[in-house]
């Protein structure tokens, strides 16, 4: 025998232990591999159907809310029956959103209180998109504060939302301001103009806002522009 053939040989010997081997594993193991593909399938399959019925879902809700927009835009319509009616086929953000279209057209009809408890029942739902929860506390104070009964009520609403980094932050900051003007504290009302007109990351709309009524504030307390504006030097201090 060769070389040659005494390796075939070997290599033969080994196949068949290695085939014995995988049999015997089989045997033991086998049906927990199978169980474990199924499930991997399963697993799989769920996935994708969840992520189809979300997707249906979705689109529902998309066709229920423009149904409901466009039905509520008509003349002699009641807009807030309109979204009401509209809510059980809206789910998620298109629900919220939903929601906050009753609290305004309750504003639109008169009806603040309504409007503010509308919103203050968004602004507590904790399964809520937390975006649009702060955007229903800023509406909340914003009503209060037209309506001039309880500025301290619309300053502690407005304060939670005027955080930053909160997605609705300098809106609710010039809410803040417009509530110092209101209540004739000019000095503290500057303060929150300049802070927006100074902040680069300001909306470009509220920027112009608050730089016209910043403006107009100077010219009352007679204050300076050029003085109350801090240069800033190389090394990181302010004169």
């Amino acid at each position: 025998m060769s070389d040659l053939n005494s390796d075939l040989l070997t290599q033969e010997v080994d196949d068949e232990v290695r085939s014995e081997r995988m049999k015997q594993l089989w045997s033991a193991y086998g049906k927990y591999l199978i169980g474990l593909a199924v499930g991997i399938v399963i697993i799989v399959g769920g996935r994708e159907a969840y992520t189809a019925y979300v997707q249906s879902k979705e689109e529902a809700s998309s066709t229920a809310f423009e149904a409901a927009r466009d039905a509520s835009s008509i003349d002699g319509i009641d807009a807030a029956q309109a979204w009401t009616d509209a809510l059980p086929d809206l789910e998620g953000g298109y629900k919220t959103i939903g929601r906050m279209r009753i609290a305004a057209a309750a504003a639109k009809d008169g009806n603040i209180t309504e409007a503010v408890a509308a919103y203050d029942a968004i602004a507590a739902d904790a399964s809520a998109d937390e975006s649009l929860r702060s955007l229903a506390q800023l509406f909340a104070g914003m009503l209060i504060t037209r309506e001039g009964t309880d500025y301290e009520d619309a300053r502690s609403r407005l304060s939670v939302v005027a955080i930053k980094g909160e997605p609705w932050y300098y809106s609710a900051l010039e809410q803040l301001a417009l509530v110092d003007l209101e209540t004739g504290d000019q000095e503290a009302a500057l303060s929150g103009f300049k802070q927006l007109t100074d902040d680069p990351e300001t909306p470009q709309a509220i920027r112009a806002r608050a730089q016209e009524l910043r403006s107009a504030l100077e010219k009352a307390l007679g204050v300076d522009p050029i003085a109350s504006v801090d240069v800033f030097v190389p090394d990181g201090g302010s004169q």
